[in-house]
């Protein structure tokens, strides 16, 4: 049976954070109600305006609000972070909500925020390496020492995860390095959503063989652009040029690369690049059915079993038409492929 978690905006144009992290708790507690096994939130600094730059800090108010769906992040800037502090507080809101949390972490990618971090972007790769054995040495309940090239720490952090190793370990990747990392020491692998359905296949086969290779579970997770509605052309008018902002940022800082997508060199000018060219394979959207038949194609293509969806972006759809879709996506999609 695939699952689906809802992943979060983390800044809206127009509304003061307060504001949205309302309309964020209502948006937890409605895809809770809905279906949805996980909400999860990304984390990006330094955004033009402002916006949520602690994740967990803002999954443990919307964690208060609910009951059973899970909490998690996708993903966190793994070498931005202190190891011990981060542990810390992953064990907390593990706690706090009784094994619901989900750890989603990258390498990270932006050099601004190398740069705010006092970081060095050259080593990322390194960092998050040597920040998962610390985080790993805080959650075995026992006493540790660690003297590394980024981290120096000796203690015993208590008390033990409510969770038996700590929370769930989930990385995102997409680099051989990456898959690796994943294939040895998470739970799962995040795909990225700049990456269209036959590359992210391709990239699973290679998690899943180094996971196989290594004697362990390989789990493979789906993170696309998603909207429910009447049909294609409407999802095409209300939701897909705020989807398209967000994917225009992420081809301005170089997020889609010539190795993944052969076409960037033919879309240096802004009219080419176009919902026709990124929707196939990356866009979720449509009628119930069409969005039910596509997750399915693409769930099977790609060897997953669960898809994490983000409806609203920073600039819209509004919270109400979101607070609707998620309400339709759990009664007309997730619903109907429970029962199947």
């Amino acid at each position: 049976m695939p699952r689906f978690g809802l992943i979060l905006p983390i800044k809206a144009k127009g509304a003061g954070l307060d504001v949205l992290i309302e309309e964020l708790g209502e948006e937890v507690r409605g895809a809770e109600r809905a279906g949805f096994d996980a909400v999860f939130l990304t984390e990006f600094h330094q955004a033009h305006g402002g916006a949520l730059v602690s994740p967990l800090l803002v999954l443990s108010w919307l964690g208060a609000q609910t009951s059973t769906i899970k909490l998690g992040t996708l993903v966190l800037a793994g070498p931005l972070h202190d190891p011990v502090r981060l542990a810390e507080d992953a064990l907390m809101l593990d706690w706090a909500t009784r094994g619901r949390v989900i750890l989603g972490i990258g390498a990270a990618h932006m050099p601004p925020d190398f740069e705010l971090y006092g970081r060095d972007r050259s080593r990322r790769q390194e960092i998050l390496d040597e920040l998962l054995d610390v985080m790993e040495a805080c959650w075995s309940n026992n006493p540790f020492s660690h003297s590394g090239s980024f981290f120096q720490s000796a203690g015993h952090v208590t008390p033990a995860p409510y969770t038996a190793g700590g929370p769930e370990r989930w990385i995102g990747a997409h680099g051989p390095r990456g898959l690796r990392r994943a294939a040895l020491r998470a739970d799962a692998w995040v795909c990225d959503p700049q990456r269209d359905i036959e590359v992210v296949a391709r990239l699973a086969d290679q998690y899943r063989a180094a996971a196989a290779a290594a004697g362990r579970p390989s789990k493979v997770v789906l993170f696309r652009e998603a909207w429910v509605g009447d049909s294609r052309q409407e999802c095409e008018a209300v939701w897909a040029p705020h989807a398209m902002k967000v994917h225009r940022l992420y081809y301005n800082v170089g997020v889609y690369r010539r190795e993944f997508e052969p076409w960037v060199d033919e879309v240096r000018e802004r009219d080419r690049f176009t919902l026709e060219r990124l929707a196939d394979g990356r866009f979720l959207y449509g009628s119930p059915e069409q969005v039910r038949d596509t997750a399915q194609a693409w769930l099977a293509r790609a060897g997953a079993d669960y898809m994490a969806v983000r409806m609203r972006h920073p600039t819209g759809p509004a919270h109400a038409d979101t607070m609707q879709a998620i309400e339709r996506f759990g009664r007309e999609v997730i619903g109907p492929l429970d029962a199947a």
